[in-house]
């Protein structure tokens, strides 16, 4: 145990070592956990508590102090960071979570309200198709009775077109008959 004499002026001796020991020093003997007994130099009075204390409040304040600003640096950084993407967002103008969640939502409704829709136009399709192949096949048969050995089949050609084919016909017609009245003879060809 170290006994520390405190002068008046505010100065500590060390009795064992016979020197005096700055605050500083004080302090690491404290925090290594030495035991130390302080007095008064003039009147012997044991102020080892009152002078232990500060050092000892001194430690906890810097701990409590150190979170403290800690906490509250983080608090405000949070704070302002927040502002900052607030702003952002702002000018941005993405949208939010729930916005996406809900456009994510509408958009699964309308895929099944399309699903449906695709489904009953497939089957009235597929039941319309049934029923003209029916209607065809009556109507064809209904038509082969209809024609007799003395009607004329319907030309698909329109009548335009049909008068074009005639005329081309008629030239290559009348090519071929020039071809074979112009005079040919063996060494000749035909003119």
């Amino acid at each position: 145990m170290l006994n520390i004499k405190k002068y008046s002026n505010g100065r500590f001796f060390d009795t064992v070592a016979k020197e005096y020991i700055k605050p500083e020093k004080l302090a690491e003997l404290i925090k290594k956990g030495e035991e130390i007994q302080v007095t008064l130099a003039k009147t012997g009075k044991d102020i080892t508590d009152a002078v232990i204390g500060p050092f000892l409040k001194k430690k906890e304040q810097k701990k409590e102090s150190s979170f403290l600003a800690t906490d509250k640096l983080v608090n405000w950084l949070g704070e302002v960071i927040d502002t900052k993407i607030e702003q952002v967002m702002n000018v941005v103008k993405l949208p939010t979570r729930e916005q996406v969640a809900n456009l994510d939502k509408n958009i699964k409704e309308l895929n099944k309200k399309i699903d449906a829709l695709t489904l009953s136009r497939d089957s009235a399709t597929t039941a319309s198709t049934a029923a003209s192949k029916k209607n065809t096949g009556s109507s064809r048969n209904t038509a082969s009775k209809t024609k007799g050995p003395g009607k004329k089949k319907s030309n698909s050609i329109p009548p335009a077109d049909r008068n074009k084919k005639a005329a081309s016909a008629r030239s290559v017609a009348g090519d071929k008959k020039t071809a074979s009245t112009s005079p040919v003879t063996e060494d000749k060809k035909p003119v």
